[in-house]
């Protein structure tokens, strides 16, 4: 754990000017930050534990929260969770699914300003930031390659393990084709045996096997929704297929998980969380993880959060300390709502402009199709 010796709640970074030229399609936040810098920056203080990143973590989480920023910032530690910490700490699920949900209702339920100046609240957001900050990393797993001619080609599907119960308790007929069936068998099996990277290969083809049948005009591998958001998908399948495998495990007490896999199968349901397919993708990828490498494990149970809690306690009365820096500054006229940076657009100079004016006036002179229309190049007709 990390010492309270050195933990300054004046930092540095307080004193930042504003943005003059931040344009109209970057909002910024009440420090001055640029929407998208201040989310890298608290991606680059989580990954450090010093004291001093302690109060970064603290005063950028603030800052984007008090700029209108709450639900975007629930969904970074959430997408943070999932891509720096994973399996190294599951129970860090469980605990953001709480505390998100409290922090949720009270900020359903408070004005604005009452949210950001009380002070329970701010303790709230801030143990979050240095819950995160001193769990354990690890990554997500590589996807492995699935090769083209395995794609629509019955010949190279070769079946390895018997039919699991568990597909074939999820399994619609009337909805889900044989080539899903055979993947959700296939990676059921390979979890068995503990072969992640054969798991995972049976789930990105059925991926990509739909994304093939979709292209060419056809329903995919699927057509049920199974009452998740969204439109039919096969991830929908797998999500389902994995609580199912799961429940088997655990009724025999190879896994003792309950609160945490509920949780991520919540944070895979849920509207309110904003995570992308890319992100529900990850949850899926965790869940096969779990089913893989955690019988192996001596105790296969999730392990506490933080280990000793009495550090985190004593930061987190600071939090007040930096709310008040932030909430001095004005509020931002808009609440930023993205936190990627915007696609950088190709700048025209001023003697492109002049070319082009000269092509626009040799075009319609001679009647020519505009080629920024897409009239022109290809050569001679």
């Amino acid at each position: 754990m990390f010492s309270m010796q050195n933990f300054d709640v004046s930092v540095p970074i307080m004193s930042i000017p504003m943005v003059a030229d931040a344009g109209p399609e970057v909002l910024q936040t009440r420090m001055g930050y640029k929407s998208y810098e201040v989310f890298r920056a608290l991606d680059v203080a989580l990954s450090d534990t010093s004291a001093a990143s302690m109060g970064k973590a603290i005063h950028y989480a603030a800052d984007i929260i008090c700029s209108g920023g709450f639900h975007l910032w629930q969904r970074f530690c959430l997408e943070y969770a999932l891509d720096h910490i994973g399996l190294a700490s599951l129970r860090i699920f469980h605990y953001l699914n709480v505390r998100m949900r409290e922090l949720g209702a009270d900020y359903d339920r408070l004005p604005s300003d009452q949210f950001y100046a009380t002070p329970e609240i701010q303790k709230k957001i801030a143990e979050i930031m240095l819950v995160i900050q001193q769990s354990p990393r690890r990554g997500r797993p590589k996807m492995p390659t699935v090769a083209p001619e395995m794609h629509q080609n019955p010949a190279a599907l070769q079946r390895r393990g018997p039919d699991s119960a568990a597909i074939g308790r999820i399994f619609i007929r009337s909805a889900d084709t044989q080539q899903l069936f055979f993947a959700g068998n296939e990676m059921l099996h390979a979890c068995t045996e503990s072969a992640l990277e054969r798991a995972l290969y049976w789930l990105k083809w059925a991926i990509e096997e739909d994304a093939l049948l979709k292209k060419e005009g056809g329903s995919g591998l699927t057509t049920a929704t199974r009452g998740l958001p969204g439109k039919a998908s096969p991830l929908h399948f797998f999500i389902a297929a994995c609580a199912e495998a799961y429940k088997e495990m655990a009724a025999r007490q190879v896994i003792r998980m309950n609160e945490e896999i509920q949780s991520l199968i919540d944070l895979y349901k849920s509207k309110a969380a904003g995570l992308t397919l890319r992100k529900k993708l990850d949850i899926i990828v965790l869940l096969i993880q779990v089913l893989c490498e955690v019988p192996k494990w001596r105790v296969p149970a999730a392990s506490s959060v933080v280990k000793d809690p009495l550090p985190i306690q004593r930061a987190t009365e600071q939090a007040p300390t930096l709310f008040a820096q932030i909430l001095a500054k004005p509020e931002p006229k808009k609440a930023i709502k993205k936190m990627a940076a915007p696609k950088k657009q190709k700048k025209t100079t001023a003697m492109e402009t002049k070319l082009n004016a000269v092509d626009d006036i040799f075009n319609t002179f001679y009647n020519l199709p505009n080629a920024g229309a897409g009239g022109g190049g290809g050569g001679p007709r």
